[in-house]
């Protein structure tokens, strides 16, 4: 009598395809990682640039007092004294509150944000250049830059 081979799998053709199996998985673990550290990414540069705009329709805002918007991320940023929207304040005091609600925006909205905004005029002209500008992150993986020029 003939000996009949089972038609069944190997183990080593199981073995085989076990680790062709894990290591795609492994694949598209790695892929969505990448995934989420640019879905993060983007994210907080989408933040950024929208509360650069803010600040620079504040500064639009209140013009004449554009110098007084400056913020020098090594110094600590001046407290206001009182910030009550209905009630008129002068030019610095309403950039004081104004860059106090930004900044609070900005740590509420980003990892470890430092922002910088510089203003100077322009001769001749009246205006007022400012650079906005936010970092994010201490980590590589994680920090970023945003940087909006606006005239005022």
């Amino acid at each position: 009598m003939a000996s009949r081979r089972n038609p069944g799998f190997a183990l080593t053709e199981v073995l085989v395809a076990a680790a062709l199996l894990g290591l795609g998985l492994l694949g598209q673990l790695a892929l969505l990682g990448n995934a989420l550290r640019t879905e993060r990414a983007a994210t907080n540069l989408a933040t950024a640039a929208t509360l650069a705009a803010d600040l620079a329709e504040r500064l639009r805002a209140s013009s004449a007092a554009a110098l007084a918007y400056a913020v020098d991320p090594e110094s600590p940023p001046p407290a206001p004294a009182e910030c009550v929207l209905a009630t008129p304040v002068d030019a610095p005091t309403r950039a004081a509150c104004d860059l106090d609600e930004w900044r609070h925006e900005l740590a509420t909205s980003l990892p470890g944000p430092a922002p910088e905004v510089s203003c100077a005029g322009v001769e001749g002209t009246g205006a007022v250049l400012c650079a906005i500008t936010i970092r994010w992150g201490a980590q590589a993986a994680d920090g970023g830059e945003y940087t909006l020029h606006v005239e005022v």
